[in-house]
């Protein structure tokens, strides 16, 4: 099944499966890390895994070049391994998830457009589809493999509870698997590094440079407080933490979406300025994320909707790490939140000085 990933052309496009590094391991003369590293003739492919790690930060496609050469998806293979090195070498949580995340999207990209590969790739990551062959175009995986990539989606559409089953095997359309292939590589990538060593973090030294100032704009961009008014200081713990998991890349409850985007405009974050955030999430659609926000904000619909209150937060498990200000009895809102969080703190009264008799 996996012999149609198997020529370079397909390698190229997918350089993290088992036949690139069989490929590498029968032809180690061809990729000699130190001539990649240090020549002048792979500089090209050194630029390409820079762009590559960038990409993640710039929220453009990682893949989707074609190739016709074997040379050229040789270098895209190389280019592939230049960027885990550099990834490497950083060590940055947030940006080694931000690689993956895009390398993962552009794996869905493309298997949405190569039918023939979809199923080899999920076969490649213990998924091994069973197409129906009932004209429906529907697969079934095994309730295992579901669970192993599904359990980051938050959505209640992939709860197992949700799911049609027969014999174990969990039904899914071609969309939903080739969801959890990008899923699949995104859990690969991000936890898996190859080591490092000072010959690599030398010959790099430029690469990361770049990247790494990329990173720090990056993060900046996130941290800084360019609305106005709006404090991030004064968000409540659930908020804190659903903005957290978008900018680290994870995949967010779509109640938890919701929330954030009521209560981000509420304060007054523009449409666009939300918008910009949804860019890191592993599912991230631009039309489809744009249409969202525009129809929750009342920009395109005829309704506003309000954010919702701490006790719909709690029935949807995204009452995340409350404080002491939370367990207030009176806080039963996370705007109140925001709004007292704003208030100056009362100093203690002082108590006057008794006076002197004359």
């Amino acid at each position: 099944m996996l012999s149609s990933i198997s020529n370079m052309r397909n390698m190229a496009m997918f350089p993290y499966t088992k036949a690139v590094r069989e490929h590498i391991a029968a032809h180690p003369e061809m990729y000699d890390l130190a001539v990649v590293l240090r020549s002048p003739l792979y500089e090209m492919v050194r630029v390409r895994g820079k762009e590559r790690t960038l990409s993640a930060l710039t929220d453009m496609a990682a893949g989707g070049r074609s190739f016709t050469a074997d040379e050229e998806c040789r270098r895209e293979i190389l280019s592939f391994a230049v960027s885990r090195m550099i990834c490497s070498v950083i060590g940055d949580r947030f940006l080694v998830n931000r690689v993956a995340v895009t390398e993962g999207k552009a794996a869905g990209a493309l298997l949405a457009r190569n039918h023939a590969l979809l199923m080899p790739m999920a076969a490649e990551f213990g998924i091994d589809p069973i197409e129906e062959h009932d004209g429906s175009g529907m697969y079934s995986i095994h309730f295992t493999a579901f669970l192993k990539y599904s359990s980051k989606m938050r959505s209640p559409e992939w709860k197992l509870l949700y799911q049609r089953i027969k014999r174990g095997r969990v039904a899914v359309d071609e969309h939903r698997l080739i969801r959890l292939v990008e899923q699949a590589i995104t859990d690969h990538l991000s936890e898996r590094l190859p080591p490092y060593t000072d010959e690599i973090r030398s010959a790099l030294s430029a690469e990361i440079h770049e990247v790494v100032t990329a990173l720090n704009e990056k993060k900046a961009e996130f941290q800084k407080n360019n609305l106005g008014d709006i404090s991030e200081a004064r968000y409540p713990p659930c908020m804190k933490e659903i903005l957290h998991q978008i900018q680290t890349s994870q995949n967010v409850p779509q109640m938890g979406r919701f929330a954030i985007v009521t209560f981000l405009h509420a304060i007054g974050m523009s449409a666009e300025q939300i918008f910009d955030l949804f860019s890191s999430v592993p599912d991230f659609r631009a039309d489809k994320t744009r249409y969202q926000i525009e129809h929750i904000t009342g920009r395109i619909s005829s309704t506003e909707y309000s954010v919702p209150e701490c006790s719909t937060m709690k029935s949807y498990g995204i009452c995340y790490n409350p404080d002491g200000l939370c367990d207030k009895e009176w806080m039963k809102h996370p705007l109140t939140y925001y709004i007292t969080k704003g208030r100056p703190a009362k100093s203690p009264a002082r108590k006057r000085p008794p006076s002197r008799r004359q």
